[in-house]
């Protein structure tokens, strides 16, 4: 069987300094002289590199509709859309095309779940638009305690639950602060394998010194992907962002910190568009961002 030699790139994201957010490996497919690779190549390449997520960049199935096609693949499965493989594979795509990193641009990705809005800005981050969310509602007490068995915390610390899946199957649990947050166990349990959610906790606004700081500290746990803890998660990030700014637990803007418990310096920027006052807060697009640094370019063959 023969092989082809492809375009390889390995990203940091939700970071502007390599080596402290999340990584991800990106094949660039783009080259139709190229064959696309199949899905069993595509499974087989994510499952090696054993990374959270690793995309293919691929041409658009319409090309007047969108800039790229991207495939998202786990070690063990294929995902409709993630976040920060969003935000990675556009970043490629923007390097692949010759854009300069500091003039805003719109960009429209393909993917499982659709057609995704990302909008580059002049600081050279990207942000794309938080998917809907295919389910919300308050979390089943069975879970909320396997996932407070796990993490080794007491139900009376969490504050408040909601399903938040946009894609992935993530709920989420609001506890009553930061330190908690941190402190929480990272080690599955039987029982907690089969479920992925995260973990939310604000910061005392005596530490937060200016708007850049974090408001919230998170953590999020996939462990149906057999990870027991991800460093920075885009596709959480966007349905906590639906959730606590439409209950008014968060305002419409802020910065979230996470992966400080993996020695990592993730940092999420969420901004509601709040331009046009004729739109209904609760219809007005999300914005969920950060920069992304490439750390390794290369070829693979496949």
């Amino acid at each position: 069987m023969s092989t082809a030699t492809y375009p390889f790139f390995q990203v940091d994201v939700f970071t502007d300094k390599g080596y402290l957010g999340n990584p991800l490996a990106v094949v660039v497919a783009l080259d139709p002289s190229l064959p696309v690779p199949t899905d069993q190549q595509m499974a087989q390449f994510a499952n090696w590199t054993n990374l959270s997520e690793t995309t293919f960049l691929l041409p658009p199935t319409d090309p007047s509709k969108a800039d790229y096609r991207v495939r998202i693949f786990t070690p063990t499965c294929e995902l409709p859309f993630a976040g920060h493989p969003t935000l990675g594979t556009c970043r490629v795509f923007l390097e692949r095309i010759g854009a300069a990193l500091n003039e805003p641009r719109k960009i429209v990705q393909e993917c499982g779940v659709g057609l995704v809005e990302l909008l580059m800005s002049q600081d050279g981050s990207i942000a794309f638009v938080a998917p809907p969310l295919s389910k919300t509602g308050v979390v089943e007490e069975d879970k909320v305690l396997i996932a407070c068995q796990a993490m080794r915390i007491d139900r009376t610390e969490v504050l408040a639950t909601q399903w938040i899946v946009n894609g992935p199957k993530w709920f989420a649990l609001l506890l009553k602060d930061s330190e908690t947050v941190l402190r929480a166990n990272r080690t599955p349990t039987e029982q907690s394998k089969t479920i992925e959610f995260g973990i939310i906790g604000a910061y005392p606004e005596q530490q937060r010194k200016n708007p850049q700081d974090p408001l919230f500290e998170v953590r999020t746990f996939p462990h149906a992907d057999t990870i027991d803890e991800d460093p920075v998660t885009g596709s959480f990030n966007a349905g906590m962002a639906q959730w606590l700014i439409g209950a008014g637990i968060a305002p419409p803007s802020y910065v979230a910190s996470q992966g400080t418990a993996m020695g990592r310096k993730g940092r999420i920027v969420v901004r509601r568009d709040d331009t046009d006052g004729s739109i209904s807060e609760k219809d007005r697009k999300i914005w969920v961002g950060g920069h992304s640094v490439i750390c390794i370019r290369g070829t693979v063959q496949m």
